[in-house]
């Protein structure tokens, strides 16, 4: 805890016991207000997506808290974010990232051609869960491409190399579910908004889709790609799913730590019947050098105020207690990997232990 804090703590308690008069408290209080702003730099990925909850919340941790400024950062993806946190000392001390439970698996493997090599993934924390990724199944306008198994041979258009979900994990459930890879199948790395062009384009067969979930799967945030597909009426589309039992071979055949999620009837446009799509847990992540008192202060932030914010913003619904707690219910490695900092604030707002607030379906069924 920082020098000024614990002083104000103090003199708190002493005001309590009557040693102190109220007006020598008030002073230390008003202190503790000018204390120097501190910007964190909240590292993201490309613009869109979930940036207006963050925005938002940035102004409202302006509003309430006498110091920390959260600043949302474009980056180029959450292979970018691991890369940079690995190697990025001055970052690694002042800078939160966003992740995954998917991407630091594909990271720690060396998941060619997205990692050239394993990163040392030991010393990252996580603060909370951000969202579920339900990233990313494949759309098409060819009636004669009904599963994922009809993709090989073809061209389709994935994500780029900088993108953990949009290409990583695509590549790697083609590859370890399908056997379908660069080498039978043409695989095109456009990145989300060109490989959808290159599919109306007639360039490509298939192009991908995305939404978020809560950890609960009961609510969903529609990306962009599904709300632009769905505007072309010209042409008739259907959506390709990622069945249950194929989601769960991979998950025990690999330690791919992800869930099968069922969408249910009419959540998408054009959707008449449940649809089976795979997701992991999104993650505001940092370094374990990272200092203790300002994980506490942005967790704390986040529980009290990510939720009003969310109201204002698609994503924001996806910002509940459950969501946040979930990187550490889960079967996997993650649970240990809190920032005690992180742990604090969920300890204070009677979040502690996760299973107290969620209990999740285990990996693989």
């Amino acid at each position: 805890m920082n020098h000024r804090r614990r002083t104000v703590s103090a003199l708190v308690a002493a005001l309590a016991a009557g040693a102190l008069p109220a007006g020598v408290v008030a002073q230390a209080k008003k202190q503790e207000k000018k204390r120097k702003e501190v910007r964190v730099p909240y590292l993201q990925y490309p613009l869109g997506g979930g940036w207006e909850g963050y925005i938002i919340f940035d102004r409202y941790v302006a509003q309430n808290h006498p110091w920390v400024r959260p600043v949302q950062q474009e980056t180029a993806g959450y292979v970018h974010n691991l890369k940079v946190m690995t190697k990025d000392k001055s970052l690694q001390k002042t800078a939160t990232f966003g992740s995954s439970t998917l991407a630091i698996f594909l990271a720690e493997t060396g998941y060619k051609p997205f990692f050239d090599e394993p990163l040392k993934t030991d010393d990252f924390r996580h603060l909370y869960g951000e969202y579920m990724l339900g990233q990313s199944w494949f759309v098409t306008f060819d009636p004669g491409v009904k599963r994922v198994e009809d993709l090989k041979g073809k061209a389709i258009g994935i994500g780029l190399k900088t993108q953990t979900h949009w290409g990583g994990a695509t590549t790697f459930m083609l590859d370890k579910g399908y056997g379908i890879t660069a080498d039978n199948t043409k695989i095109n790395n456009l990145g989300p908004v060109r490989a959808m062009d290159s599919l109306f384009d007639g360039q490509t067969v298939a192009a991908l889709l995305s939404v978020n979930v809560d950890a609960t799967q009961k609510r969903f945030q529609i990306g962009p790609t599904v709300t632009r597909i769905a505007a072309s009426a010209t042409r008739q589309y259907h959506m390709i799913p990622w069945p249950k039992e194929a989601v769960a071979k991979v998950v025990r055949e690999t330690g791919f730590p992800i869930y099968a999620v069922t969408i249910p009837a009419n959540t998408l446009p054009n959707q008449p019947q449940p649809f089976e799509i795979y997701a992991d847990i999104g993650t505001r992540s940092v370094h374990k050098d990272f200092p203790e008192e300002l994980a506490y202060e942005l967790t704390k932030a986040f529980i009290e105020i990510g939720p009003r914010a969310g109201a204002l913003s698609t994503i924001g619904v996806l910002w509940n207690k459950e969501t946040m707690v979930s990187p550490f219910a889960f079967d996997w490695k993650h649970k240990e990997k809190i920032h005690p900092g992180a742990k604090r604030a969920f300890e204070e707002a009677g979040m502690w232990p996760p299973e107290k607030i969620w209990k999740p379906i285990p990996l693989g069924k």
